[in-house]
């Protein structure tokens, strides 16, 4: 793999193979939040799939219109997804650039401060997009069991666990910046959003499968 390339294009064209030796080497990244950000990819992918094997197929003429749109909305997902991932390994790297910041003097020691506050925030937010776009991945994987092709309705509960996957994954990385910054605000915010979304994200996923259960 060519090391020049930037994380965005590294994002959208590295192999899998590539990737996986990167993730499971000793850099600190790609890590858990590029992980998340595929398992997302993935589940936008097949609930995709779903809208594909359904759109014009006999029996399915009726929600043509509906799966035509919703195949659109998860592409776009999907295209988000490895954005996040070029988008997650830029904020990591602005936290590492701040905690290398000189702290010989005391103006050094605030300045450090200060960035690494402001990056530890900025860190939270490739995560949090990831944990937003995988509730819409969830929301169409479950319309997907319910409405979409029988024969694929496997993928859509596939969908759905991938996508709550990548919301529980995804939502560590807020958890482990939110520990070190300060702004009391901030936190409460971003923890009262992050225990939503990972509430609704199990409760979504588990509705989805017992539609697939009962479809097989």
């Amino acid at each position: 793999m060519n090391s020049k390339l930037t994380n965005k294009e590294k994002a959208r064209y590295q192999v899998m193979d590539d990737f996986l030796a990167d993730l499971a080497s000793d850099s600190p990244a790609p890590g858990g939040g590029s992980a998340a950000a595929v398992v997302g990819a993935l589940a936008a992918a097949l609930s995709s799939m779903v809208a594909n094997l359904t759109i014009g197929k006999s029996g399915y003429e009726n929600v043509t219109d509906k799966y035509t749109a919703l195949l659109s909305k998860t592409e776009e997902i999907r295209e988000e997804f490895l954005e996040a991932i070029a988008e997650d390994m830029d904020a990591y790297n602005k936290v590492m650039d701040a905690y290398r910041m000189s702290t010989e003097s005391k103006k050094e020691k605030e300045e450090r401060k200060s960035k690494l506050q402001q990056a530890l925030k900025g860190a939270t937010g490739p995560p949090m997009k990831m944990a937003e776009l995988a509730k819409d991945v969830l929301d169409i994987s479950r319309k997907c069991a319910k409405t979409g092709n029988k024969h694929a309705v496997t993928d859509a509960g596939a969908s759905a666990i991938l996508a709550e996957a990548t919301t529980r994954t995804a939502l560590l990385n807020v958890d482990i910046n939110l520990g070190s910054i300060h702004d009391e605000e901030f936190v409460n915010r971003l923890s009262e959003k992050r225990n939503t979304l990972e509430k609704e994200a199990v409760q979504s996923a588990s509705k989805t499968v017992e539609i697939m259960q009962e479809e097989l």
